[in-house]
């Protein structure tokens, strides 16, 4: 084992002994902090089941300006403080139960992370005391590593997976807390590439975004309402915390009645934007909030539509996953 990056970087570390700590792979912990990359200095973080510390180091390596590593194996215990030693940071090392730890750690923490035996199932029991304790800064993660076998369920209120990696057997998901939900609304005839953009864009500031297919009984559509769901299911089956709806009535009505305040729109141009904002007006007068997306791709589904009548090649427009099934849906049709 060694320290990938930062003030450490190439550090070797001693490794456990025997196959009861099962350190982070480096290929998992890269990956880790990869992703808190831009959060992790000057952040507070807690490495609950510490194991050989490498997590922790890590950390310290990067910036962190306080550590707490915790386990309550003897053997772990003299393993972190070997690896620790000649470090000059601001840690401290615990041989307590993970219990004892959350119900004695003071203040918030930006990252708590979670790795316990992969044939426990304390997750829920932890989020649920860090929720009691408000333990997890606002835009903070509990980074929970297991195995693909075994599944969060369900989270204390407040809380949700904001991301997930799987690395084979070994999976990771990045618990934060919940920052509310919107949706997406517009009629997908069909979807593409460029309502994902608006999609990721959602994903940015809300943990739970409906693709919601606003349907409208006198308008002409060239794709069934359930091809144009299929497609969608598609299109988002890969990302999570994201489902695909169909609104019968007003959209103010759905987003009412299923908890969600904002709804994004996105614009390609000026008349994109002032047809957009009578909408916006009609629903804000009934309590939904309008974000506008300024199109990253200006591709819309009237083009596609056209490329599909001159035979041309649309597949640049339409998110891969979707393709065969709006080509195979579209043949039956002539």
């Amino acid at each position: 084992m060694r320290v990938i990056s930062g003030k450490y970087r190439g550090k070797r570390l001693n490794s456990p002994l025997n196959d009861d700590v099962r350190p982070t792979s480096d290929k998992v912990k890269e990956s880790i902090f990869n992703v808190i990359q831009f959060d992790i200095d000057g952040s507070r973080f807690l490495d609950l089941f510490s194991g050989s510390g490498s997590m922790g180091i890590e950390a310290l390596s990067r910036g962190a300006k306080e550590v707490l590593f915790a386990d309550n194996s003897k053997e772990s215990i003299k393993l972190i403080n070997s690896n620790l030693k000649g470090l000059q940071d601001n840690f401290k090392v615990l041989a307590r139960d993970y219990r004892d730890v959350l119900y004695s750690a003071d203040g918030k923490w930006d990252f708590i992370f979670v790795d316990p035996p992969y044939k426990t199932d304390y997750i829920k029991e932890i989020c649920t005391i860090i929720k009691d304790r408000k333990l997890l800064a606002d835009d903070g993660y509990i980074i929970y590593e297991h195995s693909q076998d075994k599944k969060v369920g369900d989270l204390p209120e407040g809380f949700c997976i904001a991301k997930q990696k799987q690395f084979g057997i070994v999976v990771v998901d990045y618990i934060s807390k919940s920052r509310g939900k919107t949706a997406i609304a517009g009629s997908y005839d069909p979807i593409t590439k460029g309502h994902l953009d608006i999609l990721d864009k959602a994903l940015e500031d809300y943990d739970e975004v409906t693709i919601l297919l606003a349907h409208n009984e006198e308008k002409q559509y060239l794709f069934s309402l359930e091809e144009r769901k299929e497609f969608c299911s598609l299109a988002v089956e890969k990302y999570l915390n994201v489902k695909v709806d169909i609104c019968d009535g007003f959209v103010y009505e759905y987003c009412k009645n299923h908890g969600i305040d904002t709804v994004f729109r996105g614009v390609r141009d000026e008349k994109d934007l002032a047809y957009e904002k009578d909408m916006a007006i009609f629903n804000e007068a009934h309590g939904l909030k309008t974000i506008f997306v300024e199109s990253i791709r200006p591709i819309s589904s009237s083009l596609v539509r056209e490329g599909l009548k001159n035979g041309s090649d649309i597949k640049k427009y339409l998110p891969q996953e979707a393709v065969r099934a709006v080509l195979k849906a579209y043949k039956e049709k002539l």
